[in-house]
């Protein structure tokens, strides 16, 4: 979900990482949701605008997870980060937080049109190029910087709570 209004002009592409190769999930914008199904277990997900950023999970069966898809300055135009949002109610981005609940119903869930898989192909290979750059970043991370921006199995709410 992305529900800042910051760089409200610029749009960001969501991807799983699958041996090196992207597999486009959607497109992105201002007061955005998309919503995306994964087999439970380790998954890479990143998203692309003029950086790309990156995100570990691990998820598990029947359970639904939230991340944030949150703006910053970059050099040029609006960069993007993904922020696990944890189950744990001390945490900084808590599913028990009244700004969760306040992200969850300002956001819509937009579907995947033909111009977004369009847009997609006609930017594959920047996309690319985009994550064999900064993954060459995140991989040379240390594993307690990329533990603290993963999204853990027990994050997920149970569909039948949702």
């Amino acid at each position: 979900m992305r529900p800042s209004f910051m760089g409200i002009g610029i749009k960001s592409s969501v991807y799983e990482v699958k041996n090196n190769t992207d597999k486009f999930i959607g497109i992105i914008s201002a007061k955005t949701k998309i919503a995306y199904n994964v087999l439970p277990g380790e998954h890479l997900f990143m998203v692309v605008s003029e950086n790309a950023d990156f995100m570990d999970a691990n998820v598990e069966a029947g359970k639904i997870y939230y991340v944030l898809v949150s703006p910053r300055m970059g050099a040029w135009k609006t960069r993007f980060s993904l922020i696990p949002i944890h189950s744990d109610p001390a945490a900084k981005y808590s599913l028990a937080s009244s700004q969760f609940s306040d992200w969850n119903k300002s956001t819509v869930f937009v579907d995947q049109l033909d111009s977004a898989r369009e847009w997609y192909n006609n930017h594959a290979a920047s996309v690319a190029q985009k994550r064999a750059r900064y993954m060459k970043e995140w991989n040379a991370k240390p594993a307690a910087v990329r533990a603290g921006k993963a999204l853990l199995a027990h994050d997920g709410i149970a569909r039948a709570e949702q």
